[in-house]
């Protein structure tokens, strides 16, 4: 049996203190990979944090839109414009001969013939110019007869070398110059009677009276440019004229019908149709001037009413369509702005043919394929990168394609 001393211990052998070394060395160079681990693992954990920091910041400095492309517009393509409507004949009625209004028959909203009498005239000096005129042509004519008997006798006369010819010539053209007299003053009486017959007025076609200027023992002065005594107005169809632009001229065509609205009529519509265009523009307005038939079997149009008409515009060449959030104003001048290939925003000027609301009608400055910003900032630049918003390409794409 052995002893164990504690003064003189035992030294442990070399095989012991070989393994002992061998696992210490383990551990420390498993604690050493451990620290690297955790080393590694810090320095890739804050290079992925800068990053993902990185691409928010980036992210966030770059804008983010959303993409619409132009449609073509299906709205109804209509077009209204001011138009006066005007009688389908109308007349002002003057005198012909100067005297004092003896009496009138029709007033102001009387329907007349053609040919009934508007008022009488009363003209005593053309009944004395009247008698003078026969006066005056009885003694034509028995100045002619007596040179015509003047003349033939002294024709015979010079048949038998009685008389010169000298003098024969100057009977022959005494009578010449006593017919003409009397034809002339035949002339002047004839005139005088187609004159007596202007002191009736008479309605030149059927109509209605729409305004009478002179009343009983009124003085009236014969002419053009003198007092208007009556107007008739033919209201059986009515002509309505509008002018048109010269951006829809070319959609006008004889027959294309509009419809008339009259501030009198709410609610209720007339129908027209082209029936002549001038083929021309008027230089102060670049507008055609386009004449309508509207037709009036009950009177409810009336000459010189205002109205607006509109067009229901043909299909072909409809504008392009685009939401009113795309607007951007720059000096005045309506842009919007696209996007191109490499993200970058192009400003483009456009031109405004109808403001719909909520959509706007393009008629210059974009194309079908063209991608558009819906909601764009004010001091949005040409040349800005921007970054397409992902849930929309596919359907810009699909829009593109239509």
């Amino acid at each position: 049996m052995s002893h164990f001393d504690p003064i003189h211990p035992v030294e442990p052998s070399r095989e012991v203190l070989a393994a002992l070394a061998r696992k210490t060395r383990r551990w420390l160079i498993g604690l050493a990979l451990i620290t690297l681990a955790v080393a590694a693992w810090g320095v890739l954990s804050r290079r992925a944090h800068e990053a993902a920091l990185a691409k928010i910041t980036d992210e966030g400095a770059t804008p983010t839109v959303e993409l619409v492309t132009p449609k073509v517009s299906t709205a109804v393509q209509e077009l209204v414009l001011p138009a006066d409507v005007e009688a389908f004949y109308d007349a002002p009625i003057y005198a012909r001969v100067n005297g004092y209004l003896k009496s009138w028959a029709h007033d102001i909203g009387d329907h007349v013939k053609a040919g009934e009498v508007l008022a009488v005239i009363d003209a005593p000096d053309l009944e004395q110019q009247i008698e003078q005129a026969r006066g005056e042509l009885g003694h034509s004519l028995a100045q002619q007869g007596l040179a015509g008997i003047t003349a033939k006798r002294w024709t015979k006369l010079r048949d038998q070398d009685a008389v010169s010819l000298q003098s024969t010539d100057e009977k022959t053209s005494d009578l010449i110059a006593k017919s003409s007299a009397a034809t002339a003053a035949k002339a002047n009486l004839d005139h005088l009677m187609v004159m007596k017959d202007f002191l009736q007025l008479t309605a030149p076609f059927d109509g209605i009276v729409t305004a009478r200027n002179t009343d009983i023992g009124a003085l009236v002065d014969a002419g053009v440019g003198k007092r208007e005594l009556f107007h008739v107005s033919d209201i059986h169809a009515m002509r309505v004229y509008t002018r048109v632009p010269e951006a829809y001229a070319a959609k006008m065509k004889i027959g294309l019908k509009g419809l008339l609205q009259l501030p009198q009529y709410p609610g209720r519509d007339f129908e027209g149709k082209i029936i002549q265009m001038a083929n021309a523009f008027a230089v102060n307005s670049r507008t055609m001037l386009v004449q309508l038939l509207a037709e009036n079997p009950h009177g409810a149009l009336m000459p010189g009413a205002y109205a607006q008409i509109r067009f229901q515009m043909p299909p072909e060449g409809a504008p392009l369509s685009i939401p009113a959030s795309t607007l951007i104003f720059r000096n005045a001048k309506p842009q919007v702005a696209v996007v191109d290939e490499q993200s970058r925003v192009r400003l483009k000027t456009i031109a405004i043919a109808r403001d719909l609301g909520t959509s706007l009608e393009i008629t210059t400055g974009l194309t079908p394929r063209e991608r558009i910003i819906r909601n764009p900032w004010q001091s949005i630049r040409d040349g800005e990168i921007v970054r397409v918003k992902e849930e929309n390409n596919d359907k810009v794409a699909h829009e593109s394609t239509k």
